[in-house]
């Protein structure tokens, strides 16, 4: 019955997650938890036209509440400091996120699940036009790793239901979500934008035995036009992301290692005056994610994971030729305590964008504790 629980619950996390827009984490037989961590990300951007830096420095807090028996909620915040300078000229942008929270209830003796997640509009917006739009367009840059890539939005609201069953060694299941994004205003003196919604569908099935386990899922996003007032401005193409994981582990050892790759659907334009549509192109390739990560426990209070990763990035439709990325590093974790951890890690990047006419190089340091209650 665990593992139907653990899998029916796998399953509607990766349907929260599948977009950036969406967030969420389930978590069942658990006690109070809360982290905080802090995250400092710099990349460095050099093509013929010259060298930009962008750093950011992130402070997510997160926790996990049992409100009863298979009934929990969940919220996340964050704050971030972005700093960037291109050609000379420095450009800064500070604030919060939104505050996100998350209520999960399982059913039918765990074969079902269903969670509502609010987004509560307190982070940052009506950003400066002329200071900070810039930080955000380089944010948004897919062969660029931040943990915050946005700020304030709108009143958002997400429904999902997700069930789960098994068959011998294998677990498998399905769950569809909803999540209505509401109107907000991104940048002073422009008019209110209502974002699109989305839908999104997961099917997935995993194989686990005693050391080893072996999982796969399919993700399919839909998203709708985005508007200001009546008319359709813009629309998110629409995305397939499949991930296919393994992992083996023992008391003392474990090894993971994941494939995915995500097609991206080509994003609509339209006219303002007449509110149809004049274009329709690819701003985003697809991309192919290798990751792995091995750890080992030393001692009894210690452990050390490294871990490494390649990311490669097809050409887009509007010029901007392929990409690739790599990065490696390593974590350290050691319990303080029963009920506290501690963790640090460093991971270095290196690869080049626009079919190698700019070269990238990046690093990040993470830190954090977590503590139960």
């Amino acid at each position: 019955m665990l593992r139907i629980k653990k899998t029916c619950c796998l399953l509607a996390v990766l349907l929260a997650v599948c977009s950036p827009a969406a967030w969420g984490q389930i978590l069942y037989g658990q006690p109070t938890a809360g982290s905080i961590q802090f995250s400092y990300t710099d990349w460095s951007i050099e093509s013929s036209s010259g060298k930009t830096t962008i750093s950011q420095l992130t402070i997510p807090v997160n926790g996990f509440i049992p409100l009863q028996n298979d009934f929990e909620a969940l919220f996340y915040v964050a704050s971030s400091s972005n700093d960037l300078v291109e050609r000379g000229t420095e450009y800064s942008l500070a604030g919060m996120s939104d505050f996100r929270l998350m209520l999960n209830r399982s059913f039918m003796d765990d074969h079902l699940v269903t969670s509502l997640g609010v987004n509560l509009p307190l982070g940052k917006k009506k950003l400066d036009l002329s200071k900070e739009w810039i930080i955000i367009d380089y944010l948004s840059d897919n062969y660029l790793s931040f943990p915050v890539r946005r700020f304030g939005e709108g009143l958002g609201l997400s429904l999902l239901f997700g069930g789960a069953g098994s068959a011998g060694e294998m677990r498998y299941g399905a769950g569809v979500m909803y999540q209505y994004n509401g109107t907000y205003e991104p940048y002073e003196g422009y008019d209110d934008y209502n974002p699109g919604d989305l839908v999104s569908f997961n099917l997935g099935a995993e194989i686990h035995s005693d050391e080893f386990t072996l999982g796969s899922d399919l993700i399919i996003s839909l998203y709708t036009a985005d508007r200001s007032g009546d008319t359709r401005v813009y629309k998110q193409g629409d995305q397939v992301d499949f991930r296919l994981a393994g992992s083996h582990g023992t008391e003392l050892f474990a090894a993971t290692a994941a494939v995915r790759y995500l097609w991206r659907g080509a994003q609509t334009g339209y006219d303002t005056d007449t509110d149809k549509e004049i274009e329709s192109l690819k701003s985003y390739g697809n991309e192919f994610v290798v990751t792995g990560m091995v750890s080992w426990s030393l001692m009894s209070d210690w452990s050390f994971a490294p871990a490494a990763e390649l990311k490669l990035i097809s050409a887009n439709e509007m010029g901007f030729d392929n990409s690739s990325v790599f990065g490696f590093g390593a974590g350290i974790g050691r319990k303080l305590g029963e009920r506290v951890n501690f963790d640090v890690g460093a991971r270095l990047y290196t690869g080049n964008a626009d079919g190698g006419n700019v070269d990238l190089s990046g690093f990040q340091i993470t830190g954090g504790l977590t503590g139960t209650f």
